[in-house]
């Protein structure tokens, strides 16, 4: 069996997931739904014999590997014989990554730089066109929509770290809580109440402004309940593997809501309660520099940096990135130092290229990024 060790680096590229995927023996044929723009196969299994259908697919965007983790510990954990009682009454459509030339180069967009979650309705792509061809095929009671958010997310206004985020998209302008909507409400207040122990206050709503061309918004209007996971950040867990984990636990709990129906004990204010996202955080602010721009002194600011996802080789490289700098900085940071353990001599001359870079690799080495 896979422990969360496994498939620990956030680049995971479809000739590292693959071989993976085939080596599972019991759960019966891994099917080929479709191929990519660049003709990669995607993958499917289907998984249970219960009545009610569960369609789920991860990786639209391919910089977005979180979930896809949690989905091969998903698929292990069954392989290794677990929750079978569950897969009496339900069967899963699994597909594990939707976007493997995304995945290949560690981007959001296909091959032909096209984001998938937008392509819905024009389906010009053949990802898009492959997973409405399953969608029609299977006619799913219930979809789960995996993706990733970035580390700026704080649940509610200044709150902690927004670790998972879901939505129950809207299925038109007004926001209309139609009777599948509900449904996929209720289900995520499961998941937010039954995961407060293990993951207190660190659970958002995600915005739900109306969009036609994003596949959860269609297939709402579809009358399918649809759930967005949203999987996010966790404090010193930049590769996600703790993400990884109650991501798990999210899926698992939402399914046994299904199969019980336990979830239909809960309201769709019990949804809205959920605290929504806020754009609060960044990931590092250096505090006391004094920065010399354009001649001018700005003593004792804070400089606010952000973290880019750079692929490297066959590893992903946290990037610093400088955003901005201020005296009164006010938002959240994962993570602050003192511009003194940095062992640099003061001030900092901003607009100088070779200081800047000096800069960005002490803080990586300092961060052990």
């Amino acid at each position: 069996m896979t422990n969360h060790t496994s498939f620990k680096d956030r680049f995971l590229p479809p000739d590292k997931l693959n071989p993976f995927l085939w080596g599972l023996k019991k759960l019966g044929n891994l099917n080929v739904l479709g191929y990519s723009e660049e003709k990669r196969p995607i993958y499917g299994y289907k998984v249970g014999k219960g009545p009610l259908k569960v369609l789920i697919w991860s990786q639209m965007h391919g910089n977005e590997s979180t979930t896809t983790k949690a989905i091969i510990d998903l698929l292990d954990l069954i392989e290794s014989g677990n929750h079978l009682n569950l897969l009496k009454g339900i069967k899963l459509i699994i597909i594990p990554q939707l976007n493997p030339d995304g995945a290949a180069i560690y981007s959001r967009y296909n091959a032909n730089s096209v984001d998938l979650n937008r392509d819905f309705v024009d389906l010009s792509q053949s990802e898009s066109k492959t997973l409405m061809r399953v969608f029609n095929k299977v006619k799913p009671d219930f979809c789960f929509n995996l993706h990733g958010q970035r580390t700026i997310y704080s649940v509610g206004k200044m709150g902690l770290p927004a670790t998972l985020s879901f939505l129950s998209p809207s299925s038109d302008n007004n926001g209309t809580i139609s009777k599948s909507r509900e449904r996929a409400m209720k289900i995520i207040s499961s998941i937010n109440f039954h995961m407060q122990r293990e993951l207190p206050n660190q659970i958002a709503r995600f915005d739900d402004s109306f969009n036609i061309n994003c596949v959860g918004d269609k297939l709402s209007s579809l009358g399918i309940p649809t759930i967005l996971f949203e999987a996010g950040h966790y404090p010193e867990d930049y590769n996600r593997n703790i993400t990884r984990k109650h991501i798990l636990s999210a899926i698992l709990i939402a399914l046994e809501s299904i199969v019980s129906n336990k979830y239909d004990t809960f309201l769709a204010d019990d949804y809205f309660n959920i605290p929504e996202n806020n754009k609060d955080y960044c990931d590092l602010v250096i505090e006391d520099v004094d920065i010399i721009e354009n001649k001018n002194l700005h003593k004792n600011q804070d400089l606010v940096i952000n973290f880019k996802e750079i692929l490297k080789g066959s590893n992903i490289d946290f990037e610093p990135e400088f955003i901005s700098y201020s005296d009164s900085y006010s938002a959240l940071a994962h993570k602050k130092i003192s511009f003194k353990s940095l062992n640099f001599s003061n001030p900092i001359h901003f607009e100088t290229i070779n200081e800047s870079v000096q800069i960005k690799n002490t803080l990586k080495k300092l961060l052990n990024m």
